[in-house]
């Protein structure tokens, strides 16, 4: 069964992408804060392993995957700041 995770954690993301999740969607929270959803078989049973620190994984791939994820995080910051600016702020009306 295909489990859904929701997680603003890069660590905890790259562990479960590590683990055989994918990420199918990141949005932005409050400004600064990336959420990203996690998608994947058998994926509560990985996010209970990485919550009980029970969980095990290569150290390099844990590491290209945070460095993926990082990656990850910051296109949707800048993705969403330039979106922002395209974006014509209201100006003062005039009475």
């Amino acid at each position: 069964m295909v489990y859904e995770v929701e997680t603003g954690d890069v660590f905890r993301a790259a562990y479960l992408v590590s683990r055989g999740g994918r990420v199918v969607k990141a949005i932005v929270q409050g400004g600064d804060h990336v959420v990203l959803t996690l998608a994947g078989e058998d994926l509560d049973h990985e996010d209970l392993r990485y919550r009980t620190a029970a969980g095990l994984v290569e150290p390099l791939r844990l590491k290209e995957n945070l460095n993926r994820v990082r990656d990850l995080v910051k296109k949707t910051l800048r993705d969403a700041e330039n979106h922002d600016r395209r974006i014509p702020h209201a100006t003062h009306r005039q009475t």
